[in-house]
């Protein structure tokens, strides 16, 4: 499986930048990242600062102070969840995948819920100009649909994956544009596997207008989100643990290994 880098987020070129999000790239990659979003979590009062400083070393001071404890609470969290995915030792491995989606699917719903800002996604079934990019996933996911795709008598085409699989996260859309497109899109623009969708799919929402999305018109930093510190840690944490590789070549590997264990 090819190796990638197991804390870079999935579908990266469509993020911007804050400085908030800075702060949590260093949690999540150890360097900067971007993303343009709308964040939810992770609000904390300022620190008191020192009597007699000026205006701005108070306001300095504060920020320094506020990032420093948000940086901690993330660093705690991430800890959590990767001793809980190390943790998971059953061999069943769509099961894994089951789980830890049902922990992000919760995740989400309960940081939406608290977020004013989440009535402003945009995305719904049919807007599928994310569905052409790059997708890292981790191999308990992959296992996962393509368990699905044989129950459902949904055939992959493996042509097409080889030929997905010789690209990167960085020359993917150096492919032909119809190459480009998830496996598991249909003709109308919806996901036929939905339910078992990966999480780097599950926690992607746009807040702004989805024809911004199409990356052959638009700058990336012209999309914003909506994001859940959370369950970009959550994922974080999984494909550092269970490993991470673009959809394409984690999806061969899952069909070759179903093929050798026989009926």
């Amino acid at each position: 499986m090819q190796k990638t880098s197991p804390s870079r987020l999935v579908l990266r070129d469509w993020y911007g930048e804050t400085d908030e999000t800075r702060l949590v790239g260093r949690v999540l990659v150890h360097s900067p990242f971007t993303i343009h979003a709308v964040a939810s979590g992770t609000n904390h009062e300022p620190r008191p600062t020192t009597p007699g400083m000026t205006d701005d070393a108070k306001a300095a001071a504060n920020r320094k102070a506020r990032d420093e404890r948000k940086e901690a609470h993330l660093r705690a969290m991430r800890g959590r969840y990767t001793e809980q995915f190390r943790a998971a030792v059953n061999p069943d491995a769509p099961s894994v995948a089951r789980k830890v989606h049902a922990a992000m699917d919760e995740v989400l719903e309960r940081d939406r819920k608290k977020s004013a800002d989440s009535g402003g996604i945009r995305c719904r079934k049919g807007c599928a100009h994310c569905c052409h990019g790059p997708v890292e996933i981790w191999p308990h996911e992959a296992a996962l649909l393509v368990e699905f795709a044989r129950e459902a008598g949904m055939e992959l085409d493996k042509a097409r994956l080889e030929r997905q699989s010789q690209y990167t996260m960085d020359t993917w859309r150096q492919q032909p544009a119809a190459d480009r497109a998830c496996g598991f899109l249909g003709d109308d623009g919806a996901c036929r596997v939905y339910e078992f969708r990966p999480n780097a799919c599950r926690k992607l929402f746009v807040v702004t207008d989805p024809a911004l999305c199409d990356a052959d018109k638009h700058p990336p930093e012209s999309v914003g989100r909506w994001f859940s510190w959370e369950a970009e840690i959550l994922e974080s944490a999984a494909l550092e643990v269970f490993g991470a590789a673009l959809m394409p070549r984690s999806l061969l590997a899952a069909l070759n290994s179903g093929e050798h264990d026989g009926p």
